[in-house]
């Protein structure tokens, strides 16, 4: 059974809620901890794709510590490095650590979330844009291949595919109505299914059958 999501924390935009105004107007998003596991790179290539074809959308990459490690360091330099080399300095945004003010909007205000690991056994983030009523692309080799129904609750990808997984984002970008479908699709998913309540129905079933 797996963790839950606070519904009444993780939600959709009310009416009259404002985007954080230190990202750009339109943005695709992401956040995880800095690992070498977490696909920024295959990301990043993906991306280049997109941004050569779409103007006007941006990534946004967040997360990381408050105080950064040597080891977290060299991987933020090496993620520079493809942004430099691929040209998207002006498309890119490297946010860092997300404070939990923060959290909420960045999500509620992405075009879409994207979960580029190649392993990734569950993967909260997901839940928690779902949650907010965000479309979002996964990776296909991980856990949350379990959660999503592809094309309906989200879209599922091999990361390291860059054609692949660019010709996804495109999709949602170039959809509209099919973005804001699966997002809806997806919000109820987490209500129905992975809200704390929802899990904790599952546990209470789970003793009743084995007690």
């Amino acid at each position: 059974i797996p963790p839950g999501v606070d519904i009444h924390k993780y939600k959709p935009p009310a009416d009259g809620s404002k985007p954080n105004p230190d990202l750009p107007q339109d943005y695709i998003y992401t956040i995880s901890r800095l690992d070498t596991n977490k696909g920024h790179d295959l990301l990043l290539d993906a991306f280049d794709l997109v941004a050569k074809e779409i103007p006007g959308i941006n990534l946004v990459i967040g997360g990381g510590s408050p105080d950064p490690k040597p080891r977290e360091l060299r991987l933020l330099e090496k993620i520079n490095s493809i942004i430099v080399a691929r040209g998207l300095k002006e498309r890119v945004e490297l946010i860092g650590y997300v404070p939990d003010e923060d959290m909420i909007p960045n999500y509620q205000f992405a075009r879409f979330f994207v979960l580029p690991s190649l392993f990734e056994p569950f993967g909260m983030t997901t839940q928690e844009a779902m949650a907010c009523g965000r479309p979002v692309i996964a990776s296909k080799l991980g856990g949350i291949r379990n959660v999503l129904d592809h094309g309906k609750t989200g879209l599922l990808v091999d990361p390291s595919n860059r054609e692949e997984f660019a010709e996804a984002m495109k999709e949602l970008l170039s959809d509209k109505e099919k973005a804001g479908e699966i997002g809806k699709n997806a919000h109820k998913l987490i209500l129905d299914e992975f809200s704390w309540e929802a899990i904790a129905e599952r546990h209470l079933a789970f003793y009743a059958k084995y007690s």
